[in-house]
């Protein structure tokens, strides 16, 4: 640290990337870096989404970061305290890295093993700044970018991922059976919990941890290798089902490993439309949309922060308990330094990928945003593929390769946006969100896990201070009316239009009444009702929408609300129509002729 002292009197700022901090791993060497900076009175620069990357390490718990957590924590506040710490507009690595890197007077102070790192070298970064690498609490200095990039060389396939051999085993694990951790501890396989493809989930002895047993078979030279390595990462967090410790038969033959126990549902399941959403999530509001959305980002950074590509992102591999826990599952296929992920999912990957092996090159953190990007827009869409539309191409791979996006950033163009609401969802968002999604799924523009956080805490602060005075964009599902059950007489369920037609009458009144949220309070300063116990909406939507711009205009409105304001008409007409009936019916009921004569003799 000496060293570092000198070189850096030489420059007038320092530009600082969580990852170093991260990666110096001692609280004492943060501290001696707090004073030299101090004594020095240099400048240091942070990005945007510094304190999402430091809340990340908050979120995981994992007990080797406590130490490291707090002496981060302190050193920000000492900066703070001699008013020398800048924070940068930029939320993305890589916009915070141009802006500094053509700076002679800067020196740039990054972590050698986080995707950040990768970022600078995808970039083909040119500038003339000096580079401080920390790498596992060694720092190397670097006269300028070009040298460091030119001697820490990038990652390479391991020539072990082309091995298809598998290791022999004829062990074969049932409930009961005892494997043992590679640290000698005897696991009892208590009972089971899931059948894959790979192999079995048993619970044990230890309440929050589980064993995967491989099939016969499932254990390659790749997949060992990349768990023995995965195992030394100590990644022991709350909500990522990280290979924690290997397991083994009595015999010392490799069967597996342990790893957190998830709970909950997967996203897959839960995250399918309305009736699965208040299925499993009845309480949700919108705003648990965007936490559980932000929760499933943290875990993401927390991952990147440590160099690793989760590579087959979708939502089945996640399983959702509630909106502050989100675990990561199947974690033994993704890609860590120069051993790739073998696996990946079509929708969720980028076109450019598809017809690749995956077992053959390393996926870089751009291919991550790409999925990530889409994991964001279903899960905010309640499982809506961003490329899902009315009157499309033939197959969903057709929309994603000519970024067909239904959706505007004004609003001007809604017929393609599929039916159910979604149209709803998408006017309630902040205008960031509507223009980073554009841009990603219309453009192809890229935007990190980073970028993606700082705009959901940004959508998160308006939803929690009730800045929209529409009650209907805090629902899940704004305007959306779950079909109402028939009377006993009638098999299935009514129509909307059905329940809408016969509100008059007392039996379906009482069956709908349930389903209609307290009206909403004219007064805009006042918060908006929020607390109903459902996510369904009102039947009709307001005369005004408050969520529009300021320009839109009534040939904008959605194709929901044209058919309930048809429904709405034909209800109207449909109610003149049998008012002139039943007035023709009750003259002519009078009775005439020997019709006068008949009823007086009945009397």
């Amino acid at each position: 640290m000496a060293d570092f002292a000198e070189i850096l009197q030489t420059y007038s700022s320092l530009a600082v990337d969580y990852t170093a901090l991260y990666e110096l791993g001692d609280p004492g060497l943060l501290n001696s870096l707090a004073d030299y900076i101090a004594d020095q009175q240099k400048t240091v620069f942070v990005s945007k989404s510094f304190k999402v990357m430091h809340e990340c390490v908050q979120r995981a718990n994992n007990p080797k970061d406590r130490a490291i957590y707090g002496a981060i924590k302190n050193l920000m506040r000492s900066l703070i305290d001699a008013k020398l710490l800048r924070a940068s507009k930029s939320a993305s690595s890589v916009d915070f890295f141009l802006e500094h890197i053509g700076n002679e007077d800067e020196c740039l102070f990054i972590g050698r093993n986080g995707n950040s790192f990768s970022r600078l070298r995808n970039i083909n970064a040119q500038g003339k700044c000096a580079v401080f690498v920390v790498n596992h609490g060694r720092i190397k200095f670097y006269k300028s970018l070009a040298e460091c990039l030119e001697a820490e060389k990038p990652y390479t396939v391991n020539p072990i991922s082309g091995n298809s051999d598998f290791i022999a085993s004829d062990n074969y694990f049932s409930v009961g059976d005892i494997v043992c951790t590679d640290d000698g501890e005897e696991i009892t396989l208590t009972s089971l919990i899931s059948t894959g493809a790979e192999g079995l989930v048993f619970c044990t002895q230890h309440e929050e941890w589980v064993a995967k047993v491989y099939h016969r078979g499932g254990i390659t030279p790749l997949r060992w290798y990349k768990l023995m390595k995965m195992r030394a990462l100590e990644l022991e967090t709350d909500n990522i089902c990280w290979p924690c410790r290997l397991l083994f038969s009595r015999n010392r033959i490799p069967v597996g490993y342990m790893m957190r126990k998830a709970s909950g549902t997967t996203i897959s399941r839960a995250f399918d439309g309305p009736d699965a959403m208040e299925k499993y999530f009845p309480g949700w509001t919108r705003l648990s949309i965007v936490n559980a959305t932000l929760s499933f980002l943290y875990s993401m950074e927390y991952l990147h922060l440590h160099g690793v590509i989760a590579g087959d992102i979708q939502l089945k591999n996640a399983m959702v308990e509630d909106e502050e826990h989100i675990f990561m599952i199947d974690m033994d296929s993704a890609q860590y330094q120069d051993l790739p992920c073998p696996v990946g999912t079509e929708e969720f990957t980028r076109p450019e990928l598809w017809d690749k092996s995956f077992v053959t090159f390393l996926r870089r953190p751009q291919d991550e945003d790409y999925s990530i990007a889409i994991l964001v827009f279903s899960m905010l869409f309640c499982g809506q593929h961003p490329y899902a539309q009315r009157n499309g191409l033939e197959m969903l791979r057709d929309e994603m390769e000519a970024h067909s996006f239904p959706y505007t950033v004004d609003d001007s163009e809604n017929e393609r946006i599929p039916y159910g609401g979604y149209d709803k969802i998408w006017d309630a968002l902040t205008p960031t969100l509507k223009d980073m999604f554009v841009r990603a799924f219309k453009d192809g523009e890229l935007f990190d896990s980073l970028e993606w956080a700082c705009a959901l805490r940004e959508y998160r602060e308006k939803l929690m201070a009730f800045e929209y005075p529409n009650a209907e964009v805090y629902r899940v599902f704004p305007y959306f009316v779950k079909e109402v059950e028939a009377p006993a007489k009638r098999t299935g369920k009514m129509s909307i239009r059905e329940a809408v037609m016969n509100m008059n009458s007392a039996e379906m009144s009482s069956q709908y009444t349930s389903q209609m949220p307290s009206s909403h309070v004219a007064d805009q300063k006042k918060r908006p009702e929020v607390n109903h116990p459902s996510f369904k909406g009102t039947l009709q939507p307001p005369s005004e929408r408050a969520i529009k711009p300021a320009n839109g205009n009534a040939s904008q409105a959605s194709a929901l609300v044209n058919r309930m304001n048809a429904i709405s008409a034909n209800k109207e007409k449909q109610a003149a129509e049998e008012a002139s009936s039943q007035s023709k019916q009750k003259d002519s009921d009078q009775p005439t002729g020997f019709g006068r004569f008949f009823r007086k003799k009945k009397n």
